[in-house]
Parts: C-alpha cells; structure tokens; sequence
C-alpha cells in the first residue's frame, strides 16, 4: 500500500480500522515469526558466549587502551608530585 493511502487513511479513522484489520493476521504472523527468530539468535549467541576462552590474549584495542590508562595515571602522579604544597 503506498504511503499516500496511510495518509488518506489517518483523516479518515474508518478507513484506517479497514487497513488495520485487513493486515492483522498476516502481521501478527509476521511479529510472531520475527520474536522467534529474535529468541533463536539470543539464545545462540549466549551459547557462542560462553565458550568464549576468557585466558585469551588481549587483542590490539584492548593494548592500546590498557597502555592509554596507563600513562594517564603517570601523567596524574607526575602532576600530583609537581603540585607545591601550601
């Protein structure tokens, strides 16, 4: 149905309870179909999760980011260091 028949459908409430109720099954199908579908993958990707070896090295991203936190907290000591005392 092309959007200009939703549009005409929306000012006429009649019209739009027509569409509704003409697609109810075949959309509640659909909704159906697609929660399925949904659950399946949930489930699958908790089940490729779990195997997930957690002793595995970390990968480049990860290096980096560690290294990042790293010189932040030197560069938070040096800076606590150069602080004159009052």
């Amino acid at each position: 149905m092309p959007f200009g028949a939703l549009l005409l459908a929306a000012q006429d409430p009649s019209k739009l309870q027509e569409i509704i109720d003409q697609a109810g099954p075949i959309a509640g199908l659909f909704v159906l179909l697609l929660g399925i579908a949904l659950w399946l993958l949930f489930r699958s990707m908790n089940r490729q999760m779990k195997r997930i070896d957690p002793a595995l090295p970390m990968g480049r991203h990860e290096q980096e980011r560690a290294e990042d936190a790293a010189r932040t907290q030197q560069a938070l000591q040096a800076g606590k260091d150069e602080q004159p005392s009052a």
